[in-house]
């Protein structure tokens, strides 16, 4: 199926000029300063937003187009685009945005089996040219399946064997740093001395210890304080066991 699409969206991309098909009054489509310089202003999608090709037009919003596919694999194949422009493939597409878009395909996903009577439905979308993306403009392909039909849909062939965990924990440890990348830590804010007050909460202090560091023994448990200060002034400061060896 990747395959194609592939074929499918480039033909659309050679021919789209010479298509027969009738013009569609369309709302105007949302600009935005592209993500990325590589965004094709020109690509067919973006031209069809623009009202320079003509499209039959299913369904419109002010998130989403989609149109009978020019060059239909079957009865019903159905494109469906984002009219945010500036966005090479739905990878790149703000998660606000995106997430947005995707109810819209659902919806018209639901339409187009239920308007052709289908038993089936393929959803296929392709991010990249590795993965057979032609126009770089993120779209779905909507395309109504029936039992016996021919159509040739051939995805990833399987391994023989089962993943094993020597496998799958180095690629499982990846997606999932992937998932929560690290925090660049933020510049601290230094205070002064001269502003901490009894109530202060939450403060950043460069001090110096000026003092001796002084066991402190209580009902509670033993502590350490240590007289430290900054040009500002000085403040006893208390110390965790473990804190101690740097107060010196």
């Amino acid at each position: 199926l990747a395959e194609a699409s592939s074929s499918a969206d480039s033909a659309r991309r050679q021919s789209a000029e010479s298509s027969r098909q009738g013009p569609e009054t369309m709302v105007a489509a949302e600009e935005v300063k592209p993500a990325a310089p590589a965004y094709d202003t020109e690509n067919v999608f973006a031209k069809i937003l623009d009202r320079k090709l003509p499209c039959f037009k299913v369904f419109e919003n002010a998130t989403t187009l989609a149109f009978l596919d020019a060059f239909p694999a079957v009865e019903g194949h159905t494109v469906v685009i984002p009219k945010l422009k500036g966005y090479k493939d739905m990878l790149s597409m703000p998660p606000a945005k995106a997430a947005a878009f995707l109810q819209d395909v659902q919806k018209i996903a639901r339409a187009v089996k239920e308007a052709t009577g289908a038993d089936a439905l393929n959803i296929w979308q392709n991010n990249g040219e590795a993965a057979g993306q032609s126009v770089f403009h993120p779209h779905f392909h909507l395309v109504p399946r029936k039992a016996g039909d021919g159509l040739q849909v051939k995805g990833p062939e399987p391994t023989k064997d089962m993943i094993s965990a020597e496998a799958a924990n180095p690629v499982r440890a990846k997606i999932e740093e992937a998932l929560r990348p690290k925090q660049p830590l933020r510049k601290a804010k230094w205070g002064k001395v001269s502003a901490v007050k009894p109530d202060s909460v939450g403060m950043n202090l460069k001090l110096k210890v000026v003092g001796e560091v002084k066991e402190i023994e209580t009902k509670v448990g033993k502590f350490y304080e240590a007289l430290c200060g900054d040009p500002s002034g000085t403040v006893v400061v208390s110390f965790r066991e473990q804190q101690k060896e740097h107060a010196s």
